[in-house]
């Protein structure tokens, strides 16, 4: 083979190396969303729902009928003690009660929607690995927004979610700072179980929503949905222990709707 032969196979190799290199940096999946630093994500603005002409608000309490059962204390592995001051007195979230009997980390929604599209919100749900804890414990996110899954510690964390109706996955999280990013793309209203097969105790609950009309119970067992078009309603009240209960609501333009659970 000639000199100028040679050199022109050397150039097309060259080539066809850097197109098939580009290819693949763009075809890889690690590399999208989950490639954003955390900053730059958290930051976004909020995509949240335009105001609604005469729009009703329901806010209402949580309580829990009895007396709150004894939660059983959480004994933390070395990895987590070291890293987590204070961690040996955690107990299991499973009933969370306030002071008053407010109970928290309830999931409240409308289960019939009035009819319509609602986007998802721009700014991402998180989920926080910290202190060998799932924070939040419970939350809603739409279909469509993005979930940051964040690693706060230093040890090995693996988020095992178990949707029904969406796909499950299992992915590990090794190293302090790791995010991973998800989204659900079908609706799934009954909270599906989110564990770590590393750290038996830790534990969360989360549902995709088709609208924005939902909230958790905080410590004190309230919670607010605004922004509501007046209408009649079911409104359901979903904890971990207690199971759902509904209540039928109707709203009126502009009412701001007491409502009581006793779960």
């Amino acid at each position: 083979m000639t000199l100028k032969k040679l050199v022109a196979f050397a150039f097309a190799l060259t080539f066809v190396f850097a197109c098939g290199k580009g290819r693949e940096a763009a075809e890889r999946p690690d590399e999208g969303e989950d490639a954003q630093p955390p900053q730059a994500a958290a930051t976004a603005p909020s995509g949240s729902m335009p105001a609604v002409a005469g729009a009703a608000t329901i806010t209402g309490t949580v309580k829990l009928a009895g007396p709150a059962p004894k939660m059983q204390p959480i004994k933390m592995s070395a990895d987590c003690s070291s890293q987590n001051p204070g961690g040996q007195g955690a107990v299991d979230e499973e009933v969370v009660v306030g002071p008053a009997g407010g109970l928290a980390n309830v999931l409240v929604y409308i289960k019939n929607p009035p009819p319509g599209k609602y986007p998802a919100p721009s700014k991402p749900a998180v989920l926080e690995q910290k202190g060998c804890r799932y924070y939040p414990h419970v939350q809603a996110l739409q279909v469509g927004q993005l979930l940051q899954i964040r690693n706060g510690d230093e040890t090995l964390h693996n988020v095992h979610a178990m949707p029904l109706v969406n796909s499950p996955f299992n992915e590990g999280q090794p190293m302090h700072g790791m995010v991973s990013t998800k989204k659900f793309d079908k609706p799934e209203m009954q909270p599906f179980k989110v564990k770590c097969d590393v750290h038996s105790w830790m534990k969360s609950y989360m549902a995709v929503m088709p609208h924005p009309f939902y909230a958790v119970s905080n410590m004190n067992g309230t919670f607010t949905i605004p922004n509501l078009p007046p209408g009649t309603y079911t409104l359901v009240a979903w904890h971990e222990k207690y199971g759902p209960q509904e209540q039928q609501i109707t709203v009126a333009p502009k009412e701001t709707r007491q409502v009581r659970f006793n779960l």
